[in-house]
């Protein structure tokens, strides 16, 4: 299996982990000096220097505002996958009272070190409207 390969795979994986609600495990992929960035003006937008940073002002607050009402879907589209990362579009849905149901599609690049991911940068397909969504 070519690097390019194994990449994608591990990508699936990660978001497969995501996709059951097993948080522990998909951050158990992260590297420990990951940094990620999610494109947008909302409270949840931003650059996060950190698994630990990402996991309390991203990860939680959006569990919380959606009362665990988030979905991901594993086997994203893969747009591109090479030696040191994939680029693909994962579809997720949130529900969040008083705001109802939303579907983004995420274009999602990654970066890959090993077997673990370095960094996440993070572009919702309609940014005004997830912004308002977390509004």
């Amino acid at each position: 299996m070519s690097k390019a390969e194994v990449n994608c795979k591990l990508i699936n994986d990660y978001l497969d982990c995501w996709a059951r609600g097993d948080i522990e495990t998909a951050q158990s992929y992260w590297s420990d000096d990951m940094y990620f960035f999610q494109a947008g003006h909302s409270r949840l937008a931003g650059k996060f220097d950190s698994p630990d940073d990402f996991s309390r002002r991203w990860v939680q607050p959006l569990l919380e505002m959606t009362n665990n009402r988030w979905t991901v879907t594993s086997n994203p589209e893969v747009i591109l996958s090479g030696d040191d990362g994939c680029v693909v579009n994962i579809y997720e849905k949130m529900v969040r009272d008083g705001k109802g149901e939303i579907d983004t599609n995420k274009l999602v690049v990654y970066t890959i070190r090993g077997d673990k991911i370095t960094s996440c940068r993070m572009y919702d397909g309609d940014q005004g409207a997830i912004d308002d969504f977390w509004s």
